[in-house]
């Protein structure tokens, strides 16, 4: 890992704003508790999350396994033979920025029933999922606090 990766960082930015939208989302579902037909709205983004961290680490791995000296061999170097290279597919891949495609999605809740009215919100639902919320936001700010602070404390050289 580099001393100063900015991959923590990264990855709480993209967790926090997840978290802001499905704060938002609780925000007008709780607003929203006796209007008619009003069917409440959730939050997902874990799972494009992960999958960030997966194509990431796929990433380093590729960029890991090409860093490596290559000492061909007297044979290969008497037919020519070049060492391992990257292939343009490789190229393009490590040139992507993966955490452009990020994008929480706001979905309706179809499922779970409601009043006679239609509307599903549970008030008392919604003030424990915005207490989580809120607890979560507040230990990602300070993971991401933290590693601000590692970050200025490595170009500071207090390290």
């Amino acid at each position: 890992m580099d001393l100063l990766s900015t991959r923590t960082i990264d990855m709480t930015k993209l967790a926090l704003d997840g978290l802001m939208e499905r704060q938002k989302a609780v925000t007008a579902n709780t607003a929203n508790v006796m209007t008619p037909g009003y069917r409440r709205q959730e939050v997902s983004f874990e799972s494009q999350l992960k999958e960030i961290v997966v194509q990431d680490d796929l990433k380093t791995m590729i960029k890991e396994q090409n860093s490596i000296q290559y000492n061909p061999t007297s044979l290969e170097m008497a037919m020519g033979r070049p060492g391992p290279k990257l292939t343009p597919q490789q190229i393009s891949y490590l040139q992507t920025d993966l955490y452009s495609t990020y994008n929480p999605q706001v979905t309706e809740d179809f499922v779970s029933g409601g009043d006679r009215t239609g509307n599903n919100v549970s008030l008392e639902a919604e003030a424990m999922e915005m207490a989580k919320v809120g607890t979560k936001y507040a230990i990602l700010s300070t993971l991401e606090q933290k590693a601000i602070r590692n970050v200025s404390a490595a170009i500071k050289g207090d390290m």
